[in-house]
């Protein structure tokens, strides 16, 4: 029963998010994603022509069809499919997140002799979540980058990435349930990271090197940067709340 509470809780709870960070990403981020694949290259030699309209139909299908990989997988090809293809992941990375959350918080309340938590105590679960997947890792690393953006090869950013997140979330549990030797511990965990570095150019660049061009690709990063995070502050802290409420509402143990 307690499993299968966790389960149908994290589901929903995901539910919710990933509609709710699918609608803001749909108006708020996917626009500068679609303004920024308008001045993107497939080569150093070719120009992308931008049209005023580039934000209809048949000019998003126009700014797709040069050639991103070998040509085989699948991609969403007209915007209804790219709209039902991220919410469909943003609602599974949020049940994700959230069964994550949800057996975390489960544990805590059973074993551990801090404060029970509630919604309220889950929005500072969600800002540690916040930490942990997005400000050590990018805010501080490796920030979000639009399409057409120069960067090191992926394997290097995807080790920095997830051993920055992983050091961060286990400091952070550190920090908050270890004694006095493992808190120092976890202050170590939480900076080191960020003393390594993250494999990032020295300079910010584009594939376009048009002037007009970066000038705009310069402008679309900034906003998508802000934009993102303020979208990932609204993914986080609603999972905490709501993992949190759910936590001590709808999962109960049974006595030993």
């Amino acid at each position: 029963m307690t499993f299968r509470n966790i389960v149908f809780s994290s589901i929903l709870v995901g539910i919710i998010v990933g509609s709710l960070y699918g609608l803001f990403q749909q108006f708020q981020i996917n626009t500068i994603i679609y303004a920024a694949e308008a001045y993107e290259v497939s080569d150093a030699k070719e120009q992308v022509a931008v049209q005023t309209d580039a934000h209809t139909d048949s000019d998003n299908e126009a700014a797709h069809s040069h050639d991103h990989g070998d040509g085989t997988g699948w991609s969403p090809a007209n915007s209804f499919e790219r709209i039902t293809a991220t919410l469909i992941a943003n609602i599974m990375t949020a049940i994700t997140f959230s069964l994550f959350m949800m057996s975390v918080m489960s544990f805590h309340n059973l074993k551990s002799d801090k404060p029970k938590l509630s919604w309220k105590t889950g929005l500072l679960w969600g800002a540690a979540l916040m930490l942990s997947i997005f400000v050590a890792p990018s805010l501080l690393g490796l920030h979000p980058e639009i399409p057409g953006t120069l960067s090191e090869t992926i394997g290097q950013r995807q080790v920095w990435w997830i051993s920055s997140t992983v050091a961060t979330a286990l400091g952070l549990l550190l920090l908050y349930y270890g004694t006095a030797a493992f808190k120092f511990a976890g202050g170590i965990l939480l900076i080191l990271p960020q003393v390594m570095g993250a494999p990032t150019l020295q300079t910010h660049s584009y594939a376009n090197t048009d002037p007009v061009a970066v000038e705009a690709m310069n402008q679309l990063s900034s906003q998508f940067v802000t934009m993102t995070t303020i979208g990932m502050t609204i993914f986080c802290l609603l999972i905490g709340a709501l993992c949190g409420f759910a936590s001590t509402r709808f999962v109960r143990f049974n006595p030993a």
